[in-house]
């Protein structure tokens, strides 16, 4: 208590209260059923974009000095892209 937490602790943090909700299973050897402090990060700035906060304000919640990661972490959701694309279609006049 009291000290700085380490990458270590970190990882404690966010394994527990991933396997308390379902996100991860320490005993799996399947690397989907983990949920590291790197997924979370990824999950955290898919959220934040899919959500519409701007890129410059979830730019500053990661703290990325030139914000050229956000697009490595950002995943489309696929269901959303063929709802977008469907709804295209018709104004192409195809």
């Amino acid at each position: 208590r009291g000290e700085r937490l380490n990458r270590h602790g970190v990882y404690d943090v966010v394994t527990k209260y991933a396997e308390k909700v379902g996100l991860h299973n320490p005993k799996s050897r399947r690397m989907e059923d983990h949920f590291t402090p790197h997924c979370c990060r990824h999950w955290f700035t898919t959220w934040l974009l899919r959500n519409g906060m701007p890129r410059e304000y979830v730019k500053e919640l990661r703290g990325d000095k030139r914000g050229e990661a956000i697009d490595i972490y950002h995943h489309i959701d696929k269901k959303e892209l063929r709802r977008v694309y469907l709804a295209c279609i018709p104004k192409l006049g195809i």
